[in-house]
């Protein structure tokens, strides 16, 4: 290792450091807001079932594996796939976003190594969130099986700069050394070798527009591109190969693929990523530029190469076991939808449980059951729960309990001498009301504890 970094910099004495990035509004395509007619939801041919399958992922800098394709990933090693990763570069010219870290930045004053140390940390930060996806082997480029003809042994990140229009454009001050400036050649042999050592059935890399447009995400599709091209026709070609997909085009008609992954896996990975990502809570993550993103469970693809003809795919090989499962949480009608789902499911409930919440069997003069009101709270529970699994939000069912508690106390006092909703336990009909009432609340709150422990325990 300490061989390996002071060759890094030797070679890097002339490379300059990466320029300010502009105050514009950096943009980001928004993972999973498309979904073609005609998606299907695996990435695997058909005849490779998920235990047997090896998928190999291509990627340009540590974190860009957890951010764009972690849910696909964790979801494939835990269907029992071999999954692994090439890295093309070690991210150093990435900003830092923890203070005290801030001196590994190859733009700090002071700083003379280029980004050097920042790429050793950060392929350690990799290395914790491969742990949490489940990754099989992870290849740096120039490494291992990974080894580009004539020796070189890294590549260094080409930094970006924001454009005026807010999209990623070339760094004008890139280094020598970087993977943009490069032989595409050599590049593509380093992961034609890979191919050949690891044999996968799927590869999975950046589509032509490189999800954000980074100049080393275009760089990896085009060796990627070209790698295929030197295995085409061999044992070792590929059944499929899916590219990432970053603004989705309507009137696109290549075949997509649309994953709902482990959302549990992909974000245990981001946090790993310490000095790059900014895990905000469970839905939001912000890189350095502060500009909160969603953290997705649905990640999308399109087919890049086939080598199977007319091929069809395990449409339920990644569909988890039902609407808790992590890996279909993303799945869920927005929130406007859910907000009127839950306004006419509480009135509903409020409106038939008031009807029938009074009815009482009377077992013998001291003895009764108010069976009405206990049929209308396990209707409210039902009802709350059934929403909140449909939404996706707890929220979503505390609002049917919530409208529905609003309904009664609107029957109960919103009239003097209410004979709808009678709140007085001196009397079984007033005990009944006072059931409906206050059960409602409570049936509600029993409705978030379930779906919260039904939750967790999918996530397990």
């Amino acid at each position: 290792m300490l061989v390996f970094f002071q060759e890094y910099l030797l070679t890097s004495q002339s490379a300059p450091q990466q320029p300010a990035v502009p105050e514009n509004q950096p943009y980001y395509p928004e993972q999973g807001n498309f979904v073609a007619a005609h998606a299907v939801y695996s990435l695997l041919p058909a005849g490779v079932d998920a235990q047997n399958a090896r998928v190999l992922f291509i990627h340009a800098h540590p974190d860009d594996e957890s951010t764009s394709t972690g849910a696909t990933m964790g979801a494939l090693a835990e269907e029992g796939a071999q999954v692994d990763l090439l890295t093309l570069t070690r991210g150093e010219m990435g900003e830092v976003i923890p203070e005290d870290l801030k001196h590994l930045e190859a733009a700090h004053p002071g700083t003379t190594d280029f980004g050097a140390a920042l790429g050793e940390y950060r392929a350690q930060e990799l290395a914790q969130a491969l742990v949490a996806l489940g990754v099989d082997r992870h290849f740096f480029l120039g490494q291992d099986v990974a080894a580009v003809p004539g020796g070189r042994k890294f590549f260094r990140d080409s930094g970006m700069v924001w454009g005026a229009d807010g999209r990623a454009a070339a760094n004008p001050d890139a280094a020598r050394d970087c993977l943009t400036a490069l032989n595409l050649e050599e590049e593509a042999s380093g992961i034609a070798a890979v191919i050949r050592a690891r044999r996968p059935h799927v590869v999975v890399t950046y589509d032509h527009g490189g999800g954000y447009g980074h100049p080393d995400h275009l760089r990896t599709y085009e060796a990627s591109m070209k790698a295929l091209e030197m295995v085409a026709g061999s044992d070792a070609e590929p059944l499929l190969v899916w590219g990432l997909e970053g603004e989705a085009d309507p009137a696109d008609t290549r075949q997509q693929a649309v994953i709902q992954g482990s959302l549990m896996r992909k974000r245990a990975a981001m946090q790993a990523h310490r000095t790059q990502i900014i895990v905000v809570d469970d839905e939001t993550f912000q890189y350095s530029n502060l500009v909160p993103q969603k953290i997705s469970a649905r990640e999308t693809y399109r087919l890049l190469q086939s080598k199977v003809p007319e091929h069809t795919m395990e449409l339920n090989s990644l569909g988890g076991n039902g609407p808790l499962s992590s890996r279909n949480a993303d799945i869920h009608p927005s929130v406007g939808n859910s907000v009127l789902t839950g306004i006419a499911l509480g009135l509903l409930v409020g409106f038939i449980g008031t009807m029938y919440h009074a009815s009482i069997w009377y077992i013998n003069e001291s003895f009764y059951i108010p069976w009405g009101a206990l049929l209308a709270l396990i209707l409210v529970f039902s009802a709350a729960t059934w929403n909140s699994l449909r939404a996706g939000r707890n929220w979503a069912g505390s609002l049917v309990g919530i409208i529905t508690f609003l309904v009664i106390a609107l029957f109960a006092f919103a009239k003097p001498h209410s004979i709808l909703v009678l709140v007085n336990p001196a009397v079984p009909v007033g005990v009944a009301g006072t059931m409906w009432m206050l059960g409602s609340l409570a049936a509600t709150i029993v409705s978030n504890v379930w779906v919260n422990r039904l939750r967790y325990r999918a996530h397990r």
